[in-house]
């Protein structure tokens, strides 16, 4: 009687073990799910589940391009972009697959170039732009400009009221814009802040 007990104990002990090599096998060191690879648009992603979200790394042609997290192979809320050479591109909220919402949009060599809301992939909303030097170059609401040209890089303009700023940080023109131009009420101020003229501007100059 004793060695039936005996040799059932040893059988739940053994499964007990199998049990938990098995789950080890089955999670990462870091405590989450083992990495899968699912084919998505242009490459493939490589990451794990939790729930329906696929959280992982997009690539395209063998590069990384993107990552965060995929519902049905397409990157939605928080994540990342980056460009061919691998510097940062930009920072946010993705919808559908494009930059919408709050964020942030590098140049190629990793200098901040535009943070605030985006839409459909673009610059749209209130933001603010940085010059080559990091510097704050305009701020206010910027929209794209319509274009059949996608290749663009970045269309996406001041319009509607803005400021604009000088290299050294002195207010240029305050007012509005139009595709990217001083058009409409606003006021223009010299590199010392001094006010040149207050009034209507018509494509950039005073109007007449």
């Amino acid at each position: 009687m004793g060695s039936i007990i005996f040799l059932v104990l040893m059988v739940i002990v053994g499964i007990g073990i199998w049990l938990y090599l098995t789950s080890q096998n089955n999670i990462r060191g870091d405590g989450q799910q083992p990495q899968l690879k699912i084919p998505c648009k242009d490459g493939y992603i490589i990451g794990y589940y939790v729930g329906s979200h696929f959280n992982g790394q997009r690539f395209v042609n063998n590069r990384l391009a993107s990552e965060g997290v995929f519902v049905n192979a397409v990157q939605v809320g928080p994540g990342k972009e980056y460009y061919e050479n691998g510097i940062l591109k930009y920072e946010g909220t993705f919808v559908n697959g494009l930059a919408s919402g709050q964020g942030k949009l590098y140049e190629e060599n990793g200098k901040l170039k535009y943070i605030g809301n985006f839409t459909y992939g673009y610059a749209a909303g209130q933001g603010r732009i940085f010059d080559t030097n990091g510097k704050l170059k305009c701020e206010g609401n910027f929209a794209r400009i319509p274009s059949n040209q996608e290749k663009i890089k970045d269309p996406s303009v001041p319009t509607g009221h803005c400021k604009e700023y000088y290299d050294n940080g002195q207010l240029k023109y305050e007012g509005e814009f139009v595709s990217g131009v001083w058009h409409g009420e606003g006021r223009s101020y010299d590199r010392n802040g001094q006010l040149i003229f207050k009034g209507k501007f018509a494509y950039g100059k005073p109007a007449k």
